[in-house]
């Protein structure tokens, strides 16, 4: 079945999944989005997975995290790793080589990390520009331009060659900065994202590492930066 996958039998075995969009990045691990990530796998195509994070979820979340929010995140991440591995398994039983990196790490393993702001861990961000999804905004939040921040994202590195989307490289927030003013940690600077930018130029992750420490019962969330986006906005 080395030939059986084409861009659309993977739209619809991604559909099937629920999810909301995905999308294909012609893998360059010279972009990084976050300081000293790992190496991108050695496959020539990421595949960009996106679940969103319902407005029911994220209601009142303006004034803080809650745990409709905090079920909503672990919801879109089960849905993202389920669809990440079925594709993984479907290129595998294709003849095509697969890693998928889940959409998180798993809670068991958060014991184990010392300093969340140096997880060496590929960040999905850099595939979802790369495969023209969004952009990064002022909060160093992914941004959708359907569902604005309120998405999780997952990736599926492949051999399979798919065609790439049209990479986005800067920021597209424009003069909006209500991200940055909701922050109860004032961890964004204002900046305009642009690709290859160092994170600390456009977030201070360490003292939104320090805000979410305050909500370890409800898995190290914050959420307000997402809740307050206009973009993806539903209707009121």
């Amino acid at each position: 079945m080395a030939h059986g996958l084409t861009f659309d039998s993977i739209d619809s075995l991604l559909l099937e999944s629920d999810l909301a969009r995905w999308g294909v990045a012609a893998n360059d691990p010279t972009l990084p989005a976050a300081p000293g990530p790992p190496d991108a796998p050695a496959l020539p195509t990421a595949i960009s997975l996106l679940a969103p994070v319902t407005d029911e979820e994220l209601a009142g979340v303006e004034d803080g995290p809650t745990p409709a929010y905090y079920a909503g995140y672990r919801r879109a991440n089960a849905l993202l790793n389920a669809a990440a591995s079925a594709l993984a398994d479907a290129l595998a039983k294709a003849g095509h080589r697969a890693q998928p990196v889940l959409a998180t790490i798993p809670e068991a393993e958060y014991a184990a990390i010392d300093d969340w702001c140096n997880v060496r861990v590929f960040p999905h961000k850099t595939a979802a520009t790369r495969a023209g999804l969004g952009w990064i905004g002022k909060t160093a939040l992914f941004v959708s331009p359907e569902f604005g921040p309120r998405v999780r994202l997952a990736t599926v590195f492949t051999d399979l060659t798919l065609p790439p989307g049209e990479p986005v490289d800067e920021g597209r927030c424009g003069a909006c900065r209500r991200c940055v003013d909701a922050c109860p940690a004032g961890a964004g600077r204002d900046v305009t994202w642009r690709v290859g930018m160092a994170r600390a130029e456009l977030f201070d992750a360490r003292a939104c590492e320090h805000e979410t420490e305050r909500h370890e019962d409800l898995g190290g969330v914050c959420g307000v930066c997402i809740a307050v986006c206009p973009w993806g906005r539903g209707p009121a």
